[in-house]
């Protein structure tokens, strides 16, 4: 059931995460350990566009597209905390996410948004950063 499975910090999900790197394998990306799971972020600004999240996955989508999604049903809050949802993000849990064409295409949407957005400015902390499948 759509909405039922993202809890405030889930176990990681392994096989999705390979999914993931194997749909991501191509793309300019890098593969970061984010919050006790793993995110994708684009090389171009190193912001964050994409992470699994339990079973599912969270997008970044900006707040106008991410309300839309979710008023309309199409997509859930991201609640990372389960007290306050992030409001340019969304959530799509694994039943909307079996097809890989489908979730490939909400990776090229969340991407082409963060695309527009500028570089995360430079703090110094610790690399983990990596290509998917490297």
């Amino acid at each position: 059931m759509p909405g039922s499975s993202q809890k405030a910090w889930p176990r990681r999900d392994e096989q999705l995460i390979e999914r993931i790197d194997n749909l991501l394998s191509a793309e300019p990306v890098l593969r970061k350990n984010f919050f006790g799971t793993v995110a994708w972020f684009l090389e171009s600004n190193d912001l964050i566009f994409a992470g699994a999240w339990g079973e599912g996955v969270m997008l970044r989508l900006g707040e106008e597209r991410s309300t839309d999604l979710i008023e309309s049903g199409a997509a859930d809050p991201h609640d990372p905390t389960g007290h306050r949802p992030k409001h340019e993000y969304v959530f799509l849990d694994r039943y909307r996410i079996k097809d890989d064409g489908v979730l490939l295409d909400w990776f090229k949407q969340a991407s082409e948004f963060v695309g527009t957005l500028p570089p995360m400015a430079n703090k110094p902390r610790r690399n983990t950063a990596r290509k998917p499948n490297t």
